[in-house]
């Protein structure tokens, strides 16, 4: 079981289908918030998992993409 913690949030974003975010041929992206992407990098490069899309850093905080097994993108993000 899960028990939310303060300060952890779960936040659903709906993006128009004519987002140009993500790939229109997956409908959906899982975000996972992490405390620090830099160590996460350090550990993802260390297990042999490419990044797909390099750290981007905006207003929003940091952010990469990985793929999962299937080929699926997933977002890391440091707040």
């Amino acid at each position: 079981m899960i028990t939310p913690q303060l300060g952890n949030e779960t936040i659903f974003s709906f993006f128009a289908e004519n987002d140009s975010y993500f790939p229109t041929e997956q409908q959906v992206m899982l975000n996972f918030q992490v405390h620090n992407l830099d160590e996460m990098i350090t550990h993802l490069e260390q297990i042999g998992v490419p990044l797909v899309k390099e750290k981007e850093v905006s207003e929003f905080g940091k952010f990469i993409w990985i793929e999962d097994p299937d080929g699926r993108l997933v977002e890391l993000w440091e707040k």
